[in-house]
């Protein structure tokens, strides 16, 4: 039955690999969106496709039943939620999250817990020494008897001492060791030892330190497919990407966690100007752009014992980035002498031991105290920390950051290249409110260009929303175990870990490449069958009104509910071969039920073929699945 089954999945994916690449569709999905015709951008949506537009741009991809539950309640009404998110219940999804408990400590204890401990000293080879004679034996012990010390015949610190009586069997005695304390002139003979005189202290259990990275990378994406708050959460990953971060440059390993927590949570739909003020006061940023070095030079006079040195010194990566990545964009109007001045207002601005503490605080022995000029604001000398606010009050209120802003936004919610209309109108919202995101957002969202027929599913799914979209449209029950991590690494987009400050690219040529698009088509295959560990579906929980013993029922059924009517011909000729095949196939003894009830899943199962108790998925509704989430129609939102 394995075997069969795998073949035919296997045959499944050759079918829609085969389908896509005669057409042309994995290299053109980018295209496709781009030829539309003039007109399409004057031509509304309709109500229905208002309504996709929404729930694929609003949130990680469409539930069962969001479509009819959206439509009941209205648009603007749905808009409103979205971006009241504390209107919102999510306790569900801080009940999955209660597994993972570095999500809640602090850094400190962070660090403290989970950084392994330092190696004990390497010792120095000591020399064999024999064995004691008898004789030597009796005159120690008469020595000891006597109160009189007598040298030690273990030359090795306590450190090895304890190391060594530690990998020792209980009641033994070292070779070349003679423990005076437990020689016994009993006829003559030693008695063995029993117990040690001192028991070295006991060692916490180690920890992981890559499990600190691990479990917020979890709760990202478990965040991404079951929180109710999804505009929310969409925003968040987007100023995750926006002040990106490499979680394995050391120390940020335990800092990330605190930056999503505590940086960018709390003003994800806020002030921008907040938000700015927090990511630079945020350990991890500082120590990923390495500003927590940078400190005015000090020059020391030469003395008796030393000669003359210089100390310290201006590191520039933060301040570079600042402008160029986090608020004015590169063509946003400043220089490099600019870039100068940022960095002398930010020198002090470092963190109390990274790998011990990871808190932020101000030095003033290491600030600049002179005067500068930064974008033609002069910054009188003596200011201390104030330096620093200044520039980011300059930033977050200058004209290239509204527009670079209103730019990212625009091309995250409406489309690759976005009209400059829409553009221009969100960086006025973003000024006249003060750097608002949600009155940005909100005029992003109302805007005509967001519901031209031109923008609809114009944009390319990232690996991350791929594969949350994926679980969301077939009510996937997962734990995000590690193995789904590595499935949206090997799509190109591994969760924190884009080595440079750039973030992510939003445009679909990213995502492009062949080898990246078939590891997508892998994994709806494996999402289908239930292959992926920690992760089930069960088809009787969204198609319980259809006959799942009908091939070409449960086609039309899968295709509508995930594709909602936006199925192309090619598609649907590959989905309705797929249908005829299942149709012509004996169906297998143990295929689900005619049900109107809802069927749970059994979390425990691994291997459905093994379980009769367990509903077994259809071989040919696999293959729908596995169809439709590889389609290009899917890829796109």
């Amino acid at each position: 039955m394995r075997v069969t089954k795998f073949t035919c999945l296997a045959k499944a994916v050759a079918i829609v690999i085969t389908i896509l690449i005669s057409t042309g569709q994995i290299f053109s999905i980018a295209i496709q969106a781009k030829a539309k015709d003039a007109k399409a951008k004057h031509r509304e949506q309709s109500n229905d496709q208002k309504i996709t537009q929404l729930l694929t741009r609003l949130t990680f991809g469409i539930r069962p039943g969001d479509f009819e539950r959206v439509k009941a309640m209205g648009i603007n009404e749905f808009i409103a939620q979205q971006l009241d998110p504390e209107s919102t219940n999510d306790s569900a999804l801080d009940e999955r999250l209660r597994r993972f408990p570095t999500l809640t400590i602090a850094t400190p204890e962070l660090i403290e817990q989970y950084t392994p401990p330092k190696p004990a000293p390497s010792p120095s080879p000591q020399p064999s020494l024999p064995a004691p004679s008898p004789s030597a034996a009796a005159t120690s012990m008469v020595a000891d008897q006597k109160g009189i010390t007598t040298p030690s015949l273990n030359t090795s610190g306590p450190e090895q001492q304890m190391t060594m009586e530690k990998n020792q069997p209980q009641n033994s005695v070292m070779p070349n060791q003679v423990s005076m304390q437990e020689m016994k002139p009993s006829g003559g003979e030693a008695v063995k030892n029993s117990q040690p005189a001192s028991k070295p202290p006991a060692q916490k259990p180690l920890k992981n330190p890559q499990l600190v990275v691990t479990e917020l990378q979890r709760a990202a994406l478990l965040r991404a497919v079951y929180s109710e708050r999804q505009l929310f959460e969409v925003m968040v990953n987007f100023w995750e990407n926006h002040f990106s971060i490499f979680a394995n440059k050391d120390a940020d390993r335990f800092l990330l966690t605190e930056f999503d927590r505590d940086t960018i949570r709390p003003f994800a739909l806020g002030n921008f100007r907040d938000l700015l003020h927090a990511t630079a006061r945020s350990g991890a940023m500082l120590y990923y752009l390495d500003n927590w070095q940078s400190s005015v030079q000090r020059h020391y006079p030469a003395t008796n014992d030393k000669p003359a040195r210089t100390a310290g010194g201006i590191n520039e990566n933060y301040a570079r980035e600042l402008m160029e990545l986090h608020t004015l964009g590169v063509d946003g109007g400043y220089t490099q002498k600019d870039v100068q001045e940022v960095a002398r207002c930010f020198t002090g601005w470092t963190i109390r031991k990274p790998n011990e503490v990871g808190l932020f605080f101000f030095n003033p022995r290491a600030h600049d105290n002179g005067d500068k000029v930064v974008l033609g604001h002069k910054i009188p000398a003596g200011g201390g920390i104030t330096d620093g606010d200044k520039v980011l009050d300059i930033l977050a209120s200058h004209p290239s950051t509204a527009n670079f802003i209103a730019t990212k936004l625009a091309r995250r919610f409406v489309g690759d290249d976005p009209p400059s209309s829409v553009i221009n109108r969100a960086a006025a919202t973003f000024l006249k409110t003060g750097g608002s995101t949600r009155e940005t957002l909100r005029t992003i969202i109302k805007s005509p260009e967001f519901f031209s027929a031109a923008t609809y599913r114009a944009k390319m799914r990232t690996p991350f929303e791929y594969v949350a979209a994926a679980m969301r449209a077939v009510a996937a029950e997962t734990d995000a175990d590690p193995s789904v991590l590595g499935w949206i690494a090997r799509m190109g987009q591994p969760i924190f870990g884009r080595i440079s400050p750039d973030g992510y690219p939003d445009r679909a040529e990213q995502w492009l490449a062949t080898g990246a698009l078939l590891e997508r088509l892998n994994f709806a295959v494996a999402l289908s069958s239930n292959k992926i560990k920690g992760t089930r579906i069960d088809p009787a929980r969204i198609l319980d009104q259809t006959d799942l013993n009908s091939p070409a029922a449960a086609a039309d059924h899968f295709s509508q509910l995930i594709l909602i009517s936006s199925v192309s011909d090619t598609t649907m000729r590959a989905i309705d071969k797929i249908a005829r095949e299942g149709s012509a196939e004996p169906a297998p003894a143990n295929t689900l039920p005619v049900t109107g009830a809802r069927q749970t899943i059994n979390y425990a199962n691994t291997a459905v073929v093994d379980k009769p108790k367990t509903p077994v998925i259809p071989l040919f509704v696999a293959e729908v699945i596995s169809m439709v989430l590889g389609s290009p129609e899917f890829q796109r939102r």
